[in-house]
């Protein structure tokens, strides 16, 4: 495993300036030897600023950002999933392709929560006074780091996002036909939107979330439809379909007609029952009909009885 080495560049700027800049005040009597060096198992780093807490605070950003780094540089790779949608006679399907991305996002690894200046093995600082009077701040940083806690760092960041991968597959797998239940359906959906919210905004299987959802409701508006399982002039049974597999559902369906009166609606497990009252206003020689239609996820699909 390479070195963990990081070149301090502040002294640099201290000696290109010369007899200009002058140390006025500093954290030690003598700057230390490691400043500017390299040691296995620790990062250097250097940073300056106009005041002693920002040149403090851009050393340990600069920390992170080398920590990131050289998890970055050991990491096998993360996956990512590119769909692409098939149609097959009016039914939806996605084949799934899983693609090879690098990506290493710092709020993911937990380990840089826990770094802060208290931590690092030794520090040196400086306040600089230029020729024209004005000054900067100086700050060095040498920080413990092995080769084995980096190598669990890697294994816990490979791990992390195996699972949230994993997971994002088993959804853009999931096939809606599936079903028998459109609670169950409902409930898929519900847990991918969840699954989302949990990740961070800029993360870049938002957009597969998002392509993923998408697609559960297209597929939804493409194979749901409602099926007359019977229709005489005192009920109506209808039945919510996924292409040819009828859902179990509890939702209650809007009802509309022309002529029929006192419509009610009786919900079983697999169906809805609807009576009315067809003598009062529907006549043998008119069109009577009745209006079906069910809402799932903002999406309206609806039907037409006509009463014989």
């Amino acid at each position: 495993m390479k070195r963990l080495i990081c070149f301090a560049t502040a002294l640099l700027l201290m000696g290109a300036a010369g007899a200009a800049d002058k140390v006025v005040q500093s954290s030690a009597r003598r700057a230390p030897k490691w400043i500017g060096g390299m040691e296995e198992g620790y990062f250097i780093v250097s940073a300056q600023a106009a005041t002693l807490s920002d040149a403090q605070e851009k050393a340990m950003t600069q920390l992170r950002e080398q920590i990131v780094s050289a998890v970055a540089t050991r990491l096998h790779s993360s996956t990512t999933i590119t769909m692409h949608e098939v149609t097959d006679n009016g039914n939806i399907d996605f084949h799934k392709e899983l693609d090879s991305r690098l990506s290493v996002q710092a709020a993911d690894i937990p380990y840089l929560a826990d770094i802060s200046p208290s931590h690092a093995e030794a520090y040196y600082w400086a306040k600089i006074r230029r020729k024209d009077q004005s000054t900067y701040y100086i700050y060095h940083i040498k920080y413990p780091l092995s080769n084995s806690k980096l190598r669990l760092m890697v294994e816990e960041y490979e791990k992390q996002q195996k699972v949230l991968n994993d997971s994002l597959q088993a959804f853009a797998s999931t096939n809606l036909a599936d079903y028998h239940s459109l609670d169950q359906i409902l409930l898929r959906h519900s847990q991918l939107k969840q699954f989302a919210a949990s990740l961070r905004e800029d993360d870049e299987r938002q957009d597969i979330c998002a392509a993923v959802r998408r697609n559960y409701e297209q597929m939804l508006s493409q194979n749901l439809h409602i099926a007359v399982l019977d229709s005489d002039r005192q009920r109506t049974t209808v039945a919510l379909f996924y292409g040819d597999t009828q859902l179990e559902n509890a939702l209650k369906p809007k009802t509309k007609s022309n002529c029929l009166t006192a419509i009610e609606t009786k919900i079983t497990p697999n169906t809805a029952v609807l009576t009315y009252d067809f003598s009062t206003g529907c006549y043998d020689e008119d069109q009577n009909w009745l209006d079906v239609q069910y809402t799932v996820l903002g999406k309206k699909t609806s039907t037409r009885c006509y009463i014989r």
